[in-house]
């Protein structure tokens, strides 16, 4: 990752309602209302309050809390944010740590990535392990080594991993699923109350996909046009056009198959 180079360094501090310009410094700290007209090049950047950096960063460490706002792209070895962040190009980081309400509207490069709230990629994600709960949405697809999450997903594109783990706990859908081991289950704690509250919400735990195709898959609660694997297990509350397979099958009496193919 690009950062500065080791030289003797101003720090920049802007508080209040401050701006100042771009430029390479050592540590930046911005506070209340600040904002930086320009790049920025530092060591390490630390946002509260509702500060707003109107260019590209580059640093070795981005902290940011509260209400930050980031206009241009982001490149950083560890990335932690809380609060509402937005970051409106593309990120690349090593390590990135989300939690509460964050926004990338481009593209997401990561090697660690893990997420809690709510977050929200507009372009596709790449990288090698994702742990995410709460909600999480991409806009395109999303190419990774690990996929491992909690509560709602919603991908538009294609999800491609080594590993799959995906837990319902409300209404997800991912347009199509690629990988080796793929399994998919549903969070039981309260299992009445939930079926009570979604009934009068008019909600439904499920995952909706148009192809799920792995080696070995394993689902539960999931609506899918067409399942292909080599050992496949349809456990319960299924809906499944068509299911092709190649090694073993094993189907719950309270899912539905349509088509069964052994391949």
């Amino acid at each position: 990752m690009n950062t500065v180079e080791k030289k003797k360094l101003h720090d920049l501090k802007i508080s209040g309602s401050g701006t100042s310009g771009g430029g390479q410094f050592d540590e930046v700290k911005i506070s209340g209302s600040g904002k930086i007209a320009g790049d920025i090049d530092c060591r390490e950047m630390r946002i509260s309050g509702s500060g707003t950096v109107a260019g590209d960063i580059k640093a070795g460490l981005i902290k940011t809390s509260g209400s930050s706002s980031i206009e241009g792209d982001t490149k950083a070895e560890t990335i932690t944010t809380s609060g509402s962040s937005k970051y409106e190009g593309s990120v690349m980081a090593s390590d990135m740590t989300i939690s509460g309400s964050s926004k990338v509207t481009r593209n997401l490069i990561v090697e660690k990535f893990k997420v809690s709230g709510s977050c929200k990629v507009g372009g596709k994600i790449q990288g090698g392990l994702i742990r995410a709960s709460g909600s999480l949405t991409v806009g395109e697809d999303c190419e990774v080594e690990t996929f491992s999450t909690s509560g709602s997903v919603h991908i538009d594109g294609l999800l491609n991993a080594d590993n799959v783990q995906i837990e319902i706990n409300h209404k997800s859908s991912i347009k199509e699923i690629g990988g080796e081991k793929i399994s998919v289950t549903h969070h039981s704690s309260s299992k009445l109350l939930k079926q009570v509250v979604n009934f009068f919400l008019q909600k439904e735990d499920y995952l909706f996909s148009e192809l799920i195709e792995g080696d070995e898959v394993y689902l539960e609660n999931t609506k899918a046009k067409l399942v292909r694997g080599k050992n496949v297990v349809i456990s319960e509350n299924c809906e499944i056009d068509t299911v092709e397979y190649s090694g073993t099958i094993e189907i719950h009496k309270d899912s539905s198959i349509r088509n069964k193919v052994k391949i």
